[in-house]
């Protein structure tokens, strides 16, 4: 028995501290009025998912995903979805890091607050879910299809990449 973890259970570890930080996020918007008590640490979460957290999507398309080809089509179902909803967590992310941005640097308004708390919400809400679908969908089928070498593969291609900070 080896103590190496599989791809799948690196990408579970990494979404249990991807959740953690959502819980934090989620903490801080509710709490926008009070800027001093919350800059530093909305700081510090827009940082993470403005750099760190893109390396596990970097992972799942670029080392896990095209594991999949042995076993589906590219481009069709649930891996499909997955990449869309990674393209629709990029572009919310996007606004949400504008508002924050104008939020640190002094251009607090109800309106800034607004779209961090519109844009920062659904992506909350949505990054859950999808998180959810992947650990119940599609790293089941991860888990069913790959075959030790493939694992080993995208272990090391998951080394290359760098570790999520958490």
């Amino acid at each position: 028995m080896t103590d190496v973890q599989t791809p799948v259970e690196l990408l579970r570890d990494e979404h249990q501290a991807v959740l953690q930080k959502l819980e934090a996020l989620e903490s801080v918007i509710a709490n926008l009025e009070e800027k001093d008590k919350v800059a530093t640490e909305l700081r510090e979460l827009a940082a993470f998912f403005e750099t760190d957290f893109w390396v596990h999507f970097d992972k799942e398309e670029k080392a896990l995903f095209p594991e999949f080809d042995s076993f589906m089509p590219r481009g069709r179902g649930p891996l499909a979805a997955m990449i869309e909803e990674h393209e629709t967590l990029r572009r919310t992310n996007a606004v949400m890091q504008q508002a924050v941005t104008r939020y640190l640097s002094n251009e607090d308004s109800a309106e800034t607050r607004r779209l961090i708390s519109q844009y920062g919400m659904h992506f909350i809400s949505f990054l859950r879910d999808h998180i959810s679908k992947e650990d119940s969908l599609l790293f089941r089928m991860a888990e069913m299809h790959l075959n030790e070498g493939q694992n080993a593969r995208v272990v090391r291609l998951f080394a290359e990449m760098g570790k999520i900070k958490s």
